[in-house]
């Protein structure tokens, strides 16, 4: 799994974001200005992003004492990493990534990182699932193999989840040598164009495709893959992520009939929570959670796909590490207020 570190990389990642090194929390407003939270996310289209700016879009419209900048950072190690190195101060990441963080494994594993922020609130479920072109002759997931595939960007934590899920149950061996490389851009493209028959799709929060999946949707005739037992048990018995049986509604985002008659609709899941860099004051967390709750239509208008912030089961179903990672004090007495506390979580000293 590749991640690009370089001075350049960075370089390019502040004049973008406007963020240059940020100037972490409590020094941002202590002057009377704005605080920025700088939120690393993956690549302009992905969900992650999307619903990043939807957010951005009604914080920034509500608020004059907070900046929520949406920072393109190519994906989660990647931002994890920037984080660590005080470039940005907050970011969305995979449950299966932050979890290879905290153990130092996967990408971490040689370079590990030591600084985590703290749980905000949670903002994306993704099922994943295989879609192929509507004309080839791959109809389960058996007929992967030999096949020219795309399961994602190299450098995502979904792709790297998909990997290690099929690594386990002794998979990824022989789809690895079908397996293409290139950005979500070019995903409508190669399906056009042969370079791929099948790739990895997936629904953001159960019920909206991703803009790249979109255009695949415009521009190609697909069907989803039936799951063959094998390959439903290898995510089933994954431990690095979930699984749901969607059923016919797996077909629900798509314009076209991807064919989902009868099909129990097996994905493998993926949760996103925000975190947030411990010295953000408290009520700058708390004024982003509070503004997109009580104004749940401006985030949906900026992004259908978002999840709707007026639902209080929409906030905290991606906190997975509690036990290790502390609520950000706003985030906290956001959340004790509409009684969504657990009292088996805790809050920094």
């Amino acid at each position: 799994m590749s991640e690009n570190s370089s001075p350049t990389r960075r370089d390019a990642l502040k004049a973008a974001a406007g963020v240059g090194m940020v100037a972490l929390a409590g020094c941002a407003g202590d002057d009377g200005d704005a605080v920025d939270i700088n939120v690393g996310s993956s690549d302009s289209g992905s969900s992650t992003y999307s619903n990043s700016q939807a957010i951005q879009r009604a914080v920034n419209q509500e608020s004059d004492t907070v900046n929520f900048i949406t920072v393109d950072a190519g994906g989660d190690p990647q931002s994890i990493r920037l984080y660590e190195d005080d470039e940005i101060n907050a970011y969305s990441a995979g449950g299966f990534i932050f979890d290879q963080a905290m153990n130092d494994q996967g990408p971490f594993e040689d370079e590990p990182v030591e600084t985590f922020p703290l749980y905000g609130f949670s903002h994306l479920s993704l099922n994943l699932y295989w879609i192929a072109l509507e004309d080839s002759d791959i109809e389960t997931t058996d007929d992967l193999f030999g096949a020219d595939i795309w399961p994602l960007p190299g450098g995502w934590g979904l792709r790297d989840l998909t990997e290690t899920m099929y690594g386990e149950a002794g998979l990824w061996d022989d789809l690895e040598p079908g397996s293409q490389e290139f950005e979500t851009g070019e995903a409508a493209s190669a399906l056009e164009e042969g370079r791929v028959e099948a790739l990895v799709a997936y629904n953001s929060n159960f019920d909206s495709l991703p803009t790249w999946a979109e255009e695949v949707d415009a521009r190609n005739d697909v069907r989803l893959v039936e799951m063959t037992d094998e390959f439903a048990q290898a995510a089933e018995n994954f431990g690095g992520a979930g699984y749901e049986e969607l059923g016919e509604s797996i077909g629900d985002p798509w314009d076209q009939d991807i064919g989902t008659d009868g099909s129990a609709g097996h994905t493998w899941t993926e949760t996103y929570p925000y975190l947030f860099h411990p010295d953000i004051p408290a009520e700058s967390v708390y004024e982003v959670m509070d503004i997109i709750h009580n104004n749940p239509q401006e985030v949906l208008d900026a992004n259908p796909a978002a999840l709707d912030y007026s639902d209080l089961d929409n906030y905290t179903f991606s906190f997975l590490h509690t036990d290790r990672v502390d609520v950000h004090p706003g985030a906290a007495d956001w959340l004790e207020e509409h009684d969504l506390w657990d009292d088996d979580w805790s809050r920094p000293d």
